[in-house]
């Protein structure tokens, strides 16, 4: 793998990390879609910078973030709602490169109205909630098809986590998934299953509900993180995810100073 991430640039503050893409690797089993779709934007086969920064709120980059959202959930089938608006408990990450959006995830933070996943699975999130977890969610997950590199995917996951578990200090990432995207999650990430497969009527699709706790999460990103040069052949995404070292810094950049 040829990319190359560089992370607080100067010129660009709100940027949180830079990735240099070079390769043209085909990720399927890492997109929400496989097969692919009119309409998506090619990439230049060169070495192409992408930007990772929070949306801001900018109507004409919150409008394609909202739209790259809708058309890989819609090509399936899936109701999703096409807009992200602005909200005090939600965290949006984007990456993009020459002023065109790519890739996105968002991070749902518990608040007195809940979350997502309280519609399909009440009992497993009144569960958490009693035994004192602290939780919240990733979702609309979505990546141009023309994206094909793991080392911005590992970025993108990486930041949110560092926004999870690092500056709001939760205890468990949910995130809601198609069965057969399940084995992405739970082979690369680490995810579990949280409950068994139930319908989502918020999407009209099936779903499974994934945990990835902040004690895993410490410890797979603390044996891994940077080191995906040298494990060629280990197959986690945490390879990909920045050192304990610099994973402290972009805390600390963002207002909480490292901690064990």
């Amino acid at each position: 793998m040829n990319d190359q991430t560089t992370r607080n640039p100067s010129k660009f503050p709100h940027t949180l990390a830079e990735v240099t893409v070079m390769d043209v690797e085909r990720l399927r089993s890492m997109c929400i879609e496989q097969e692919d779709i009119p309409g998506t934007r090619e990439m230049a086969q060169q070495k192409d910078k992408f930007r990772v920064r929070l949306l801001s709120s900018d109507n004409e980059k919150r409008e394609g973030t909202s739209l790259l959202i809708e058309k890989m959930y819609s090509w399936r089938g899936y109701h999703t709602k096409k807009q992200i608006d602005e909200a005090p408990n939600r965290i949006t990450l984007v990456a993009e490169f020459d002023g065109h959006i790519y890739g996105t995830i968002t991070l749902n933070l518990d608040s007195d109205t809940g979350l997502s996943a309280d519609e399909t699975y009440p009992d497993v999130m009144h569960a958490l909630r009693d035994e004192g977890r602290k939780v919240c969610e990733f979702g609309k997950f979505a990546v141009e098809q023309s994206v094909r590199s793991k080392r911005l995917m590992g970025t993108l996951f990486h930041l949110m986590c560092i926004y999870a578990f690092r500056i709001q200090d939760c205890d468990d990432v949910l995130i809601e998934v198609n069965p057969r995207h399940r084995a992405f999650y739970e082979k690369y990430l680490d995810f579990v299953p949280a409950a068994e497969e139930r319908m989502c009527k918020r999407v009209g699709a099936p779903a499974i509900l994934l945990r990835l706790t902040r004690e895993l999460y410490r410890s797979r990103v603390d044996e891994l993180g940077g080191r995906w040069r040298d494990l060629k052949e280990e197959k986690s995404m945490y390879k990909y995810f920045f050192p304990r070292q610099e994973e402290d810094a972009i805390a600390e950049r963002l207002g909480r100073p490292a901690r064990n």
